[in-house]
């Protein structure tokens, strides 16, 4: 019996300390990564030679499958608080994911695509060990099941025009509507009309564009006056993996100097995956920046 235990705690549990990986920065590295049947723990440590240095979490890393193409996001912080300024060169994180699938043997950790010169570890050695829970088609199951739609009301975001502001978004099977404030001066539109045919959402990861269907609570290349609006776009569907996208409006094509198109980039974490019976909300997912 004391044996047949110990081969089942080894069957569920794999270590791998210092795997092989290529990171973008020197000053970052996984020290150690752990796998079992209910998540994957990964030990992210940053080294400076800097006396001022500090550190931070705080939004939307995630794993993703270099076979598969796969992503898991962060479940938790194990170790430290979100959006905490930890000063000191040499500090260690611990960050929480889902569950790998036994076949995955190689993956990528990447911050949110929409920070700018955002951490890549890439190639992370896993060599697949022992019998995992839950199978790869499980997974894969879980993946793209959906228990109806998800709303993210003001989500974490970025422009480059501050006229602009999503303020919903809502995500189904069926589509993705963007709503959006546009605070319209006499500086900022010059007299031009709005047109949804002219709009899009682009996975920030892959680039993948996503054209807006159809306005719908305004009309095509209607000119608007000076003033504060809430507008309603609706887009394809998303994947479901889909955590960062730019919703973005092109200039018209016979026309390329006349404004300066919008640009906001919008963190839209996917449902976590229901691994366990006391799964974390998937709004607790992290993002390293390093000054």
């Amino acid at each position: 019996m004391t044996v047949g235990l110990l081969v089942a705690l080894a069957v569920s549990a794999q270590t791998y300390n210092n795997p092989s990986q290529k990171p973008n920065d020197k000053r970052i590295r996984i020290t150690k990564v752990e796998r079992t049947s209910n998540a994957t723990i990964v030990y992210l440590k940053y080294t400076s030679n800097s006396a001022d240095a500090w550190s931070c979490i705080d939004a939307y890393p995630y794993l993703k499958d270099d076979a598969t193409g796969k992503k898991y996001q962060a479940t938790d912080a194990l170790n430290f608080k979100w959006g905490t300024k930890y000063k000191g060169g040499n500090s260690t994180y611990k960050i929480e994911f889902p569950p790998l699938p036994k076949k995955t043997t190689s993956v990528t950790f990447r911050e949110a695509a929409g920070v700018q010169n955002p951490f890549v570890i890439s190639n992370i050695a896993l060599k697949s060990q022992g019998q995992q829970k839950k199978s790869t088609a499980s997974n894969a199951k879980k993946q793209t099941s959906s228990s109806g739609s998800k709303t993210y009301n003001n989500p974490r975001q970025t422009t480059n025009n501050k006229n602009i502001k999503v303020t919903k978004v809502i995500r189904t099977k069926e589509y993705t509507i963007v709503h959006f404030t546009y605070n319209i001066t006499q500086y900022a539109f010059e007299g031009r009309p709005l047109s949804a045919s002219r709009m899009s959402l682009v996975d920030d990861d892959t680039e993948d564009v996503y054209k807006a269907k159809k306005p719908l609570n305004f009309t095509n290349d209607k000119y608007y006056d000076v003033g504060n609006y809430t507008f309603k776009v609706q887009f394809p569907p998303l994947p479901r993996n889909v955590s960062v996208v730019r919703f973005r409006s092109v200039r018209y094509k016979n026309d390329p100097g006349a404004y300066e198109a919008w640009r906001v980039v919008l963190q839209l974490p996917p449902p976590a995956e229901e691994s366990r019976s006391n799964s974390r909300s998937s709004d607790k997912t992290v993002n390293i920046n390093v000054y």
